[in-house]
């Protein structure tokens, strides 16, 4: 008897592993690709500015070349990476629009973050993170260019270090 209580406790848990198993493997094939990626739409979104007092609207600024960075306080490379980006938005301020998306963040922290950094772009709230799934966001900091088409031309994941890379990055924004 013991034998077969054995015996039918493994069978269970095989069987409860192999529903697990195939749990993972229909949400992995079922979940759509990332909507943003190289070649694709930018995908819109409309959320507060970081101060609440407006909404940064992506769908307003197609037409325009754009440059949208996901970043948070908490993330050791933003804090590297944003004065870079404050450099290039005033450099292509007439050319191109920055906007900051702060994902996944307490928004006292964010707005400290905007004035130690002086950064001046658009700043959108994402403090929840609803962006992230959808966006494809697999970590921070993550940056997406658009061309005038509203095409993402190109996507880094990571900090941008470098000033020669982010300016080639821009250019093919305005091609």
């Amino acid at each position: 008897m013991t034998r077969d209580l054995k015996v039918a406790g493994q069978l269970g848990a095989l069987a409860l592993v192999l529903g697990l198993l195939g749990l993972l493997v229909w949400k992995i094939a079922s979940d759509d690709a990332p909507v943003a990626s190289v070649g694709n739409p930018v995908p819109r979104f409309d959320l507060p500015t970081l101060s609440g007092d407006g909404r940064v609207v992506v769908a307003d600024h197609v037409g325009e070349p754009m440059v949208i960075n996901f970043w948070a306080t908490w993330c050791v490379p933003c804090r590297t990476e944003a004065p870079l980006l404050e450099r290039a938005a005033k450099r292509y301020r007439d050319r191109v629009v920055f906007i900051g998306v702060d994902v996944r963040d307490f928004n006292g922290d964010a707005k400290k973050f905007v004035a130690d950094y002086g950064i001046t772009y658009l700043i959108a709230y994402d403090g929840p993170g609803k962006l992230w799934e959808p966006w494809g966001i697999t970590g921070l900091p993550e940056t997406f260019f658009v061309d005038r088409g509203g095409t993402i031309v190109a996507h880094k994941i990571g900090e941008i270090s470098d000033e020669a890379e982010l300016d080639e990055a821009i250019r093919k924004t305005l091609s």
